[in-house]
C-alpha cells in the first residue's frame, strides 16, 4: 500500500474572512450569499471560514481555527486557557472538551459571550505567553487550570503530557501557588505529585490512574527491552514481581500518516513482529484499549488473566509519586511546543 502523500492542513495558515468596517454593503452581502450556498462556514460573528478547508480538519485543529476567529473578532486581546490552551502547548486533552473555545476573563462582565466557555480567574503577567497572534496561559498555568478544573484521571493526562515533553516538575509545582489558592488545590497538588513522564499519551495516563486505583504494585513505565536485530522495545508498563507488561492500544499508531507512514497494514505486520519478540521475553503482555483502561472491573479481569493482581498491603499514594519523581521522559522532543 502506498502512503497517503494528500497534503495535511495547516489550521495556521487556513484563512479567515473577517468582515471589517470598511467592508461595503455589497460585500456583505457577497458573504452571505456564500453563507447561503454553503462555501463559507460562520465560526463567529463576523468571523467565516472556507466550509471544504474546514472540514478536512482534525478536530483538535478545527478548534484552533476557531480560536484564532475569536481573536480576530474580538475587540481587545483574549486570553485563551485552559483546553484551548493545552493544544497549543501540545498536552492531551479529550475531545469532549473542545465543543467550545476556552478563555479566561478577570472581569463578571465580560463572562457572557455566546459560544464560549468563560473562566472568571486573576493572571500574572508572567503567567501568559503568546503563539503567534494568540495569547495563552503559559504551560505551568495550563496545567495547573486543567487539573483544578476536570476529574483527577484528566488532571494528571495533562501532567504527565507536559512532563513527557521536557517541562519541569518543578515548574508545575510553582504554578500552583502563582495561581493563588483555590477550592481544588489538593486535587491539582495531587494530580501534578501523580504525573509520569513516561505516560506519554492520554490512554497510558488513564491506565496509570486504574492502576493506582486497583491497588496494584507501581509498574515500571517505558520498560526497555531489547529485540533480536539489536533494536529496543519500549513496553507502556511492566510489574516487576510477576514480570508482566500491559499496554494502552490506541489507534493512532496505525491510523495516522506521521506514525504509519506507509499504512496501516505494515504498521499492523510490524507491532505484530514486535509483540511476538516481546512476549518472548516476558511472563506475559496484557493490551487493552480505551474503556478497558478506564473501568477498574475491566481491567482487574484482564490483569488477573495474566497474573497481575494487588497485593495484600495497598501501595500507598506517595510510592506513586516517589516513583513518578524518580523518572525521566524517555524522548522529550528537540523543539518542545511548549511555552512557559
Amino acid at each position: 500500500m502506498l502512503p497517503d502523500l494528500r497534503p495535511v492542513a495547516d489550521p495556521w495558515r487556513i484563512e479567515l474572512v473577517v468582515v471589517r468596517g470598511s467592508h461595503t454593503s455589497g460585500e456583505r452581502r457577497a458573504i452571505s450569499r456564500d453563507v447561503e450556498r454553503g462555501l463559507l462556514l460562520r465560526l463567529r460573528p463576523g468571523a467565516y471560514v472556507e466550509r471544504t478547508a474546514f472540514e478536512v480538519l482534525t478536530p483538535e485543529d478545527r478548534h484552533l481555527v476557531r480560536m484564532r476567529a475569536v481573536a480576530a473578532v474580538a475587540p481587545g486581546t483574549v486570553l485563551f486557557s485552559h483546553a484551548s490552551a493545552a493544544l497549543l502547548h501540545g498536552l492531551p486533552v479529550l475531545r469532549q472538551r473542545l465543543g467550545s473555545v476556552h478563555v479566561t476573563v478577570e472581569d463578571e462582565d465580560d463572562r457572557h459571550r455566546t459560544g464560549l466557555t468563560m473562566h472568571r480567574f486573576l493572571v500574572q503577567d508572567r503567567e501568559v505567553v503568546r503563539f503567534s497572534d494568540l495569547v495563552t496561559t503559559g504551560v505551568g498555568r495550563t496545567v495547573v487550570d486543567l487539573a483544578g478544573g476536570l476529574p483527577f484521571e484528566e488532571g494528571v493526562m495533562a501532567a504527565s503530557g507536559a512532563l513527557a515533553a521536557g517541562v519541569p516538575r518543578v515548574l508545575l509545582e510553582e504554578a500552583i501557588g502563582v495561581a493563588g489558592p483555590r477550592r481544588a488545590n489538593r486535587r491539582m497538588r495531587d494530580a501534578i505529585a501523580f504525573g509520569h513522564p513516561g505516560a506519554e499519551s492520554a490512554g497510558e495516563s488513564r491506565t496509570l490512574v486504574t492502576f493506582h486505583r486497583l491497588g496494584l504494585e507501581v509498574p515500571q513505565l517505558q520498560h526497555r527491552l531489547q529485540l533480536s536485530d539489536g533494536s529496543s522495545a519500549f513496553v507502556d508498563a511492566v510489574f516487576p514481581r510477576v514480570l508482566v507488561g500491559a499496554e494502552f492500544d490506541g489507534e493512532q499508531k496505525f491510523l495516522d500518516p506521521s506514525m504509519a507512514p506507509d499504512g496501516a497494514g505494515r504498521a499492523v505486520l510490524r507491532e505484530k513482529r514486535r509483540e511476538d519478540e516481546v512476549r518472548a521475553r516476558l511472563n506475559g503482555l496484557v493490551r487493552f484499549g480505551w474503556a478497558e483502561a478506564g473501568s477498574p472491573p475491566l481491567l482487574r479481569a484482564r490483569l488477573a488473566q495474566a497474573g497481575v493482581v494487588a497485593p495484600r498491603r495497598r501501595v500507598p499514594f506517595d510510592e506513586w509519586v516517589a516513583a513518578a519523581r524518580a523518572a525521566s521522559p524517555r524522548r522529550p522532543p528537540s523543539t518542545p511546543r511548549w511555552r512557559a
